[in-house]
């Protein structure tokens, strides 16, 4: 019974409202390029957060890992639970042009907000006509293509959207992810587990 009660309460009150996450993935192809602007910046120390922002995207697995503390009124303290939901990557991993093509986790407009995003490799492809600016209008049209709707006018923004960016081992510390449109999702587990465990 006891247990029943905590499993319950548990579904009902763990939530991702203002909690940081990592959002991970092996390889992810954005055939549209990537668009990055700063979006705010706390005023009482060092942190920060960018909004970074794909067209459309094509990711070989993802894992969003969430870690809160959980307390409730008259039971107390049920101490470190973690949020994981996931979606594997393939077997044999997806190559670039696999997930262009429509293998793997689809998903359109993808918009982060966040604290640090790092990558092993990353290659941000442009053309003659379509150059990357580092340095862009926050509000460029390029930058509005990838979600970012709310970019300061004036303020600094990366404007890669003239080629395909291609990203290796992906791993963002986030406050928030939207997704407009549609997000495939191959094998997805939500998951819920005692103390801070990954996917």
């Amino acid at each position: 019974m006891a247990t029943a009660m905590v499993q319950g309460a548990l579904a009902a009150n763990l939530s991702l409202t203002s909690v940081p996450f990592t959002l991970s993935s092996k390889t992810v192809a954005a055939p549209q390029g990537i668009g990055a602007v700063m979006h705010t910046v706390d005023a009482g120390g060092p942190k920060g957060a960018a909004e970074v922002g794909l067209a459309k995207a094509g990711l070989d697995g993802i894992c969003v890992h969430a870690v809160q503390s959980v307390d409730l009124p008259v039971i107390g303290n049920l101490g470190t639970w973690s949020l994981n939901i996931s979606s594997p990557a393939a077997a044999t991993p997806l190559t670039s042009d696999q997930l262009v093509a429509g293998a793997g986790l689809q998903a359109n407009k993808l918009v982060l907000d966040a604290q640090a995003l790092k990558a092993s490799t990353a290659t941000l492809h442009a053309a003659d006509g379509s150059p990357n600016v580092i340095g862009a209008a926050a509000d460029s049209e390029g930058i509005k293509s990838t979600g970012i709707t709310d970019g300061t006018p004036g303020q600094f923004g990366l404007d890669a959207t003239g080629g395909r960016t291609d990203i290796k081992n992906l791993n963002a510390d986030a406050n928030a992810a939207t997704i407009s449109g549609a997000i495939t999702l191959p094998d997805l587990a939500i998951g819920i587990a005692h103390g801070d465990k990954g996917c």
